[in-house]
């Protein structure tokens, strides 16, 4: 019974870094593709994004993040995990968990309050055909932001073994994401 229990474990850990992993890099092509240059999409995006002096520096940033996000989820698979890698690998999925979720929480929040017009846009109110940037935020970007900070809760999560180590975990994860919405009320954002 021990046994099998330690398998399935190993079994959720394997497929939540993978999830991690194909999730991040799924999400880098496309930033990767813009800092290299590509204009293809740019159009889901704000108007003038594209034209931005920072544009392709924010996208290679970006790639590198997301390639390193991807990188962690196999970290946890098999990388030899002593005591010190284990606790950074939490740590940076902890934070991943954090930054990610609560930035997809109040995205979304965000979003769906500008569209029914309880907040203002730079252009005034929500108009379909000059703000849909503001959809593509809304069921695109930032519900991909969300995800991605599930999934590296439910990695850290499946890399704990014992009980008290996952309630700590799940309780950690949510006074992050609690931190991270309250700094985004506050005005900052750090994603």
């Amino acid at each position: 019974m021990h046994s099998q229990t330690q398998h399935s474990q190993a079994k959720s850990l394997v497929w939540s870094g993978y999830a991690v992993f194909i999730w991040s890099f799924v999400y880098m092509f496309p930033h990767l593709y813009w800092a290299l240059g590509g204009k293809m999409g740019g159009s889901i995006l704000k108007p003038n994004t594209i034209q931005s002096i920072h544009f392709d520096l924010i996208n290679w940033i970006a790639s590198v993040f997301l390639t390193v996000a991807g990188l962690i989820g196999l970290a946890f698979i098999y990388w030899s995990k002593g005591r010190v890698s284990s606790y950074m690998l939490l740590f940076i999925s902890w934070a991943g968990c954090s930054l990610a979720a609560s930035h997809g929480i109040y995205g979304i929040v965000y979003r769906i309050l500008q569209i029914r017009g309880v907040v203002g846009l730079e252009s005034g109110s929500f108009d379909i055909h000059e703000d849909a940037y503001v959809l593509w935020d809304l069921v695109l970007f930032e519900p991909w932001f969300l995800i991605e900070g599930i999934l590296f809760g439910i990695v850290g999560y499946c890399f704990l073994k014992k009980a008290r180590s996952r309630k700590i975990w799940l309780a950690a994860c949510i006074f992050g994401i609690i931190i991270g919405l309250v700094t985004g009320i506050m005005g900052v954002r750090f994603a």
